[in-house]
């Protein structure tokens, strides 16, 4: 019951969160059946909430056992389909001892032909590599196939890319592998079940790394970033749909990252120069790259609509400002950790919003004040308005910083800009 309430607002709180949310490859996850989606873990809740949003059926999830700190928080996270699950150092091997009931919990909800998510690497960092694979998603799978001869148990490998995961308006990509059957490693498990675990958690591994952007050395990451937003603003993007289903971007980064992870000393060196030299000009005459790139192709912001949009934005900004506010203040006061930055926000926001709106309403009653109360009702509308006129009218500055500029000037940015992508596509 309380998923099927919170879902609706963390769906709308993640669509808000994220520009854009490439969800491609998703029809190969088998209906009616019992599955693991086996994901990496760059940041803290997001993949499990965007994930229980977005598929169409109900999602059961592991996460830490040491959330589970007392019965009310136990019944709340059951209420959302979370299952403990313990490690050593959560509390020792006492609670490790608790994971028997933890499984059992999956098998019969995989009898059920349920669906299961299993953050995968077991711990979260952010950053864009594969760490490795635990065991945890085989063992389940052969813990079901076992007492319940689940043959057909699919394990779905996903992988989860963001942009940045810790900034709001950011993008975040999901990528569905093709799904692996249980039923292939049934005789091996038979014979010998922990070289079929060690076999299956490889795969799952390996099918992984297709769907997830993997820079191999930190040295190379500021590079690689660059190169990625240079690509990105080759794209543009209307401001609808919010979920997507290509994975165009996903496709061309990865394609970037294997660029800089096979490329020589030399190479990346004679490609740091160029990308730095570009930018350089870039900052010192303020202008944005995804204008230069997309100045002959965008339709250009109307000076018109950021005059006529302006009150609705101020409506929509202030009237929305003191939730948000009290969002960020408690995320930057309590949380330690980059990789829980933006769910805590998220998670904060949503709670803060309900309570905020719902004052505001009984407010609104109370006063007999029908004016005040439909503005109320519409402030939510206005508030997602203001993040679109502010995208607009970011838009509209760049292009008019274009304007400015000399022609001749402007080919010379486009030819350095190109000369940067040539470079990666011709070696």
């Amino acid at each position: 019951m309380l998923y099927r309430i919170v879902r609706p607002f963390a769906s709308l709180a993640l669509k808000t969160n994220f520009r854009r949310i490439y969800f491609s490859n998703a029809q190969v996850v088998p209906k009616n059946k019992p599955i693991i989606l086996a994901v990496n873990h760059p940041s803290a809740f997001l993949e499990p909430c965007l994930l229980a949003c977005l598929l169409p059926q109900p999602l059961h999830y592991l996460v830490r056992g040491d959330m589970f700190v007392s019965t009310f928080a136990r019944k709340a996270l059951e209420a959302l389909h979370m299952i403990p699950i313990y490690r050593i150092r959560d509390g020792g091997f006492g609670k490790v001892r608790q994971n028997f009931s933890t499984f059992e919990s999956c098998f019969n909800i995989l009898s059920e032909n349920k669906t299961i998510m299993i953050l995968a690497e077991g711990t979260t960092i952010q950053e864009k590599r594969l760490r490795p694979i635990q065991k945890g998603p085989a063992r389940i799978a052969f813990g079901a196939l076992e007492k319940d001869d689940l043959i057909d148990l699919k394990i779905v490998p996903v992988g989860v890319n963001y942009t940045y995961a810790d900034k709001f308006r950011s993008h975040v990509m999901f990528e569905f592998g093709q799904p692996i059957s249980i039923q292939d490693y049934k005789e091996v498990y038979k014979e010998h079940s922990n070289r079929a675990i060690q076999l299956l958690t490889k795969e799952i591994e390996n099918r992984l790394k297709k769907h997830v952007i993997i820079i191999n050395e930190k040295e190379d990451e500021e590079l690689t970033e660059k190169l990625f937003v240079l690509s990105r603003n080759n794209q543009g993007e209307p401001f609808f749909p919010i979920v997507s289903r290509h994975n165009t971007m996903l496709c061309q980064e990865k394609k970037i990252a294997t660029f800089i992870n096979n490329a020589s000393e030399k190479e990346k060196k004679e490609l740091k120069e160029k990308v730095d030299a570009y930018l350089k000009i870039l900052n010192q005459n303020n202008l944005k790259d995804w204008a230069i790139a997309q100045n002959d192709t965008a339709e250009k912001p109307s000076s018109l609509m950021v005059l006529i949009g302006f009150l609705p934005f101020v409506l929509g900004y202030f009237g929305n400002y003191l939730p948000v506010f009290i969002a960020k203040l408690i995320a930057n006061k309590f949380v330690i950790y980059l990789e829980f930055m933006a769910s805590v926000k998220i998670a904060v926001a949503i709670g803060v919003f309900i309570i905020y709106y719902i004052g505001l309403i009984i407010f609104s009653i109370a006063i007999n004040n029908f004016m005040l109360l439909l503005m109320i009702l519409m402030l939510p509308f206005f508030g997602y308005y203001s993040l679109m006129y502010n995208e607009y009218y970011e838009r509209w500055k760049a292009f008019r910083e274009i304007d400015k500029i000399d022609l001749t000037f402007l080919q010379k940015l486009k030819a350095n800009r190109e000369d940067v992508l040539n470079f990666i596509n011709e070696n």
